[in-house]
């Protein structure tokens, strides 16, 4: 709701896409407010800027008033969808059997999925990062096979780094150090290497979210367990986004 009118959010995933022509070796996706899906959809098909839903409702179709259906997303052309995301969870009490529904409804429609997960900051306080997190990849992921884990993105974002008032009316907002991301990320591949196996953990992707910005995405990116940025208000304008795209395509180069 960043961005709430569709010229809005039409021109600034125009101007993304037009500045993404040079970059080849990074994937990237944007996620308009559902009501731009279409519009926005139209102008940057065929460029190299991808496509995603917010959120979804775990039926497809069905009585379910002010809900999102799958098939909307898809036919809007949405490759991916965000599920899990801090807000939903924390504010809406999105519960991870929730998600584990959206997710098994994504894995049957071919819809690649970024899975949010992340802890607050009286769970770290209570030195409960690793409790947390797994408990969430354990009951959102139930159910998924190591086939399936290749239609899936894994996004850390602590809750405490997100610049946000009602997810933190209390918390002073900064970024995960390097040192606590990486940490984290660890624990998250880990997961995947005993849940399923070494060969799994090395192809998943998982990225950082959290207050990335051109000023520490260099540093976030360059970690060897970090795989990309789910990015937040940096991404609603080209100047802010473009410099964490570039410091991606540099490292990947």
């Amino acid at each position: 709701m960043q961005i709430p009118r569709v010229d809005e959010a039409t021109s600034t995933g125009y101007e993304i896409a037009k500045n993404l022509e040079a970059i080849s070796s990074v994937d990237v996706f944007i996620a308009p407010s559902f009501n731009a899906l279409y519009t926005v959809g139209k102008i940057i098909k065929g460029t190299n800027l991808k496509l995603a839903g917010q959120n979804i409702h775990y039926y497809e179709k069905g009585a379910f008033t002010g809900q999102t259906s799958i098939l909307s997303l898809m036919d809007a052309g949405c490759e991916y969808v965000i599920l899990g995301h801090s807000e939903p969870r924390r504010i809406f009490n999105e519960t991870n059997e929730v998600i584990n529904q959206k997710v098994r409804i994504s894995l049957e429609k071919n819809l690649k999925l970024v899975l949010c997960i992340g802890e607050t900051a009286r769970e770290r306080e209570d030195d409960r990062i690793a409790e947390v997190n797994k408990e969430q990849l354990n009951k959102s992921l139930k159910g998924v096979s190591e086939k399936e884990l290749q239609n899936i993105i894994i996004a850390y974002e602590p809750v405490w780094a997100i610049d946000n008032e009602f997810l933190n009316p209390d918390t002073e907002i900064k970024p995960a150090t390097a040192e606590q991301a990486s940490a984290a990320h660890q624990i998250v591949r880990n997961w995947i290497k005993q849940k399923y196996n070494a060969r799994a953990a090395e192809k998943i992707q998982i990225i950082y979210g959290g207050s990335m910005k051109s000023k520490n995405a260099k540093e976030l990116l360059s970690l060897e367990d970090i795989d990309g940025g789910l990015i937040g208000g940096a991404s609603l304008s080209v100047e802010t986004f473009l410099p964490i795209i570039q410091s991606a395509e540099e490292l990947s180069s």
